[in-house]
């Protein structure tokens, strides 16, 4: 059995009542308009120093980039989908904000074409591949990111040869 209580739904109604009044009036009946402000931030981003390169002591393990304040690491070079070779470094953001891929230049390489003349890798763009080359987003802070660049150069001529990702030089040979 259901009892009626109209003492509570008359309570619940001037309740109702009473707070919308309050909201919407400044006690004169004249009606208040609330301002609000939105303000944005920018997101603060990494900034690259030009510095002098850095030869990589060795080719294998993590070289510290002053300018970028990131580490890199060589991880090796395979054969291309297509021709040419496909270089994979590691890098790691050092920085306590995010690192633009616009703050990391295009990386160079050169090889041995034989008898000691060096000769500059023609990199493969981006849209000739199959593959994303490059950073294509921000690097968070403390992040790593393995990044692809592919250069129109067979693997088995970079025995001889130097990558220069960043301010930071690999050299020797790149195909072991």
């Amino acid at each position: 059995m259901r009892r009626y209580r109209p003492g509570i739904s008359s309570t619940l109604i001037l309740a109702t009542a009473l707070l919308v009044t309050a909201c919407g009036s400044d006690g004169d009946g004249q009606s208040v308009a609330e301002s609000i402000e939105v303000t944005t931030s920018e997101t603060p981003v990494a900034e690259a120093r030009q510095v002098e390169p850095k030869v990589a002591d060795r080719l294998r393990g993590a070289t510290t980039d002053p300018g970028l304040n990131v580490e890199w690491s060589y991880q090796g070079v395979r054969s291309g989908q297509y021709s040419g070779s496909v270089v994979t470094v590691l890098v790691r953001n050092l920085n306590d904000e995010p690192l633009s891929p616009d703050d990391l230049p295009e990386p160079k390489l050169t090889y041995n074409s034989g008898g000691g003349t060096m000769v500059d890798a023609t990199p493969i763009a981006d849209d000739e591949t199959e593959r994303s080359l490059g950073l294509d987003l921000p690097l968070g802070a403390g992040a790593s990111a393995n990044i692809q660049y592919a250069f129109e150069v067979s693997p088995g001529n970079l025995w001889d040869a130097e990558l220069r990702v960043g301010n930071v030089i690999f050299e020797g040979n790149l195909n072991y």
